[in-house]
């Protein structure tokens, strides 16, 4: 698969000058006025890798003992660990399609994948008083969709979260949660390669879900993380019992490349007759007994016809935050007052969507680099011959995704007290937004023209690079509802950033502290310096001062897609909670939900790893109820 990407970018390469290096990517990526479609939506490369993942059109049972809709990486571990017991038969429904090109395979692409039909394409609605320097004032919702769910389009970063973050839900009424119990699913999952941290006892070596350090760096990294010691942070593996700290980033990639859900946890067992696999079946209703409340099955749309699934056992719902939430209401499950607005039979009175937490952050701030440390990593110096036939080696540039070391930080504004829970993650990045000509990164953040030209595109030519500051512990809580009963009609969100301004004061803080460690000598020695040109819409406001930052923040904002809560998890005593510790539907017999939905706060971390973790207890809890064990 590497070697086909190396033959494809060379014929490009080969009939491409220097001057029109950006026709090579337009080569694999077609620019629209919505964005970027692959060249897997003009040519379907499937036969080639052999990506189906089993047979694209089994003979379906008309019954089987699970039901599993969605394929993301909860879904995907479900369908996975379920089938492996050839006693049951396993249905997996995933209304998109297996990984199709060569470019989803380079982890650097992943600002491109977003702009494909492998995303929902959600934005949040328009802000007041955020994402102001954005297209029409709304941060970009990414939301995976495929074979895989956001495994397909993210930036590959694996970060477990704070072991308190997983105390606090046991100590919210969620026995079995605790970190002591979770920690064992994250290992199990794993199949880790890291340099410093292998044999520390917090990782896995046996599990289908790659781990490694990237095997690139620029040598801003390790700046970073020396600077940010010399500061006082303590070197650290972060996916340990320890987080107030920096360290390198850990990566859901396999000799740099790619290493999606569906990659390690479908394509190794698609020869099991009991697991059938069908992608483009978009799940519209649960169906459920209303005499016995229990759910019994599945309708779903295929290539325009409806069609009937029966579950003998149980539903699975792992269509993430918002697909699961949605379906449940489509399903009659919901806040009492919409279903009746939208003329829904009302199965079950549960809060479902009433609780929305998001990680908010900012584009910036950038530095300049005099020192020669390296080639300017911009288009130009990336597409080059030396650099595509490494990557068949698994070394050089287009392994990395670019986000090359982390740093966890403790500010003021944070709503726990124990100094050791950080509240912002601070990613330092190998380059900044206008080192990228094509419209990926524009559409990725979906940033005005007139910033984008203005700010960070006369830097294109200058060795550069930024910070991607993330609030982990936000306090703004949102909600989402069904537009329609349509169910392809998007989600309705509520949601605005910042509603509390400590919010905002903690990301300008953290912006603070990676402009303090980027002050130290290693930075020094490399000639880095802040960008001082200020910001539009900035102007006003003294350059460099904590209100300056505060106005960077609120123009540049950006999200990093970790939406939860919307199916939250808690006993029954809790009015906000929608399933219980099981993930059992509260009321509803034989449902479950099995994603990131159901996590009840915002992590101190990205919520893949949690998602795996999820979806591996869930697995052992879901064989446990049906003595499969």
């Amino acid at each position: 698969m590497r070697l086909l990407a190396v033959i494809l970018s060379l014929t490009a390469l080969v009939l491409a000058d220097v001057r029109d290096k950006r026709s090579v990517v337009n080569l694999l990526t077609r620019l629209g006025p919505n964005g970027n479609q692959t060249l897997g939506n003009f040519v379907d490369f499937t036969p080639l890798f052999g990506l189906n993942y089993g047979d694209p059109n089994p003979r379906l049972r008309r019954l089987y003992d699970f039901i599993v809709v969605g394929a993301g990486p909860a879904g995907c571990v479900v369908a996975n660990r379920l089938s492996k017991d050839p006693r049951v038969n396993v249905l997996l429904l995933e209304l998109g399609k297996a990984e199709m090109t060569v470019a989803q395979d380079i982890p650097g692409s992943f600002i491109f994948q977003t702009s494909t039909d492998y995303n929902f394409g959600y934005l949040s609605e328009r802000q007041k008083g955020a994402c102001l320097g954005l297209i029409n004032q709304q941060c970009a919702w990414h939301h995976g969709r495929g074979l895989g769910g956001s495994t397909i389009i993210n930036n590959m970063l694996y970060t477990r979260g704070n072991w308190r973050d997983f105390d606090l839900w046991n100590a919210s009424g969620n026995p079995g949660w605790s970190y002591k119990e979770v920690l064992p699913y994250f290992i199990r999952a794993e199949d880790a390669n890291l340099r410093d941290f292998q044999h520390n006892g917090y990782h896995g070596k046996r599990g289908y879900l790659s781990v490694e350090d990237s095997p690139y760096r620029t040598l801003l990294a390790p700046a970073f993380v020396k600077s940010a010691q010399r500061t006082g942070l303590p070197y650290i593996d972060y996916n340990s019992r320890d987080q107030l700290g920096v360290s390198y980033f850990q990566f859901t990639t396999r000799r740099g490349l790619r290493w999606s859900a569906a990659r390690g946890l479908l394509n190794p067992i698609k020869r099991r007759k009991n697991l059938h696999v069908l992608s483009g079946a978009w799940a519209t209703k649960v169906l459920i007994d209303e005499s016995s409340n229990k759910a019994y099955g599945v309708e779903y749309t295929r290539n325009k016809r409806t069609f009937t699934a029966l579950a003998k056992r149980e539903v699975i719902l792992s269509a993430g935050a918002f697909g699961s939430a949605k379906l449940l209401m489509l399903s009659g499950i919901g806040p009492r007052k919409h279903l009746k607005e939208l003329g829904i039979k009302r199965i079950k009175s549960l809060p479902v969507g009433e609780t929305l937490y998001e990680h908010p952050g900012a584009i910036g701030p950038v530095f300049t680099v005099s020192k020669p440390i390296d080639k300017n990593i911009n288009f130009e110096s990336l597409i080059t011959v030396p650099n595509v036939i490494s990557y068949v080696f698994g070394k050089g540039p287009f392994t990395s995704a670019f986000c090359e070391a982390v740093a966890y930080v403790k500010t003021p504004y944070s709503p726990y007290s124990d100094p050791d829970w950080p509240d912002v993650e601070l990613i330092q990045v190998a380059l900044q937004l206008g080192d990228d000509p094509t419209l990926g990164g524009q559409n990725f953040f979906r940033v005005k023209s007139s910033i984008l030209n203005n700010y960070f595109r006369p830097l294109y030519n200058t060795r550069a690079f930024m910070y991607l500051p993330m609030l982990m512990h936000t306090r703004t809580k949102g909600s989402m509802k069904l537009k329609s009963i349509n169910p392809y009609d998007h989600p309705d969100f509520k949601y605005q950033y910042f509603e509390d301004d400590r919010d905002l004061k903690a990301i300008a803080h953290g912006i603070l502290t990676a402009i303090n460690i980027t002050a130290q000598k290693p930075f020094r020695d490399l000639g880095v310096k802040l960008y001082t040109v200020p910001l539009p819409g900035c102007e006003s406001v003294k350059f460099n001062s904590f209100d300056y930052w505060q106005c960077y923040v609120r123009v540049l904002t950006t999200t990093y897609y970790h939406y939860i809560a919307t199916t939250k998890m808690g006993p029954a005593s809790d009015p906000t909670a929608v399933v219980d510790a099981r993930l059992r539907v509260h009321g509803v017999k034989n449902l479950r939900v099995a994603d990131v939905g159901i996590v009840p706060t915002a992590p101190s971390g990205h919520i893949s790893a949690i998602a795996y973790m999820i979806g591996e207890k869930a697995a052992d809890m879901i064989k446990r109820d049906n003595y499969l064990d």
